[in-house]
C-alpha cells in the first residue's frame, strides 16, 4: 500500500518539498543538494521502498558528507516507522 501511494504521488516531488521536509527533520541541504536528492528518489524509489540501502551509495560523493549521512540515518528511521 505504501509503495502504491509513493508511485502515485512521486510525480508530484519537487526539490522545495525535499528541501522543506528534511529542514523540518533538521538537515540543512543546499538548493542544488535537494535537487540531487530529489531527482535520486523519483529515480531509484523503488528500490529504496523495496529495501535496497545500497542504492544510497549513489548519492555519496554528489552531497555533502553531513548531509548524506543524516538523510540516510533518516531513510532508515523512516523505513522502521513505515515499512
Amino acid at each position: 500500500m505504501i509503495e502504491r501511494f509513493i508511485r502515485a504521488n512521486i510525480v508530484n516531488l519537487n526539490y522545495h518539498l525535499t528541501m522543506g521536509f528534511l529542514e523540518t527533520k533538521g538537515i540543512f541541504p543546499t538548493e542544488d543538494e535537494a535537487i540531487v536528492i530529489t531527482n535520486f528518489l523519483k529515480e531509484n524509489y523503488q528500490e529504496i521502498v523495496r529495501g535496497n540501502h545500497t542504492k544510497l551509495l549513489l548519492l555519496k560523493g554528489s552531497i555533502r558528507e553531513d548531509i548524506y549521512q543524516a538523510v540516510t540515518k533518516l531513510f532508515i528511521e523512516l523505513k522502521n516507522q513505515y515499512l
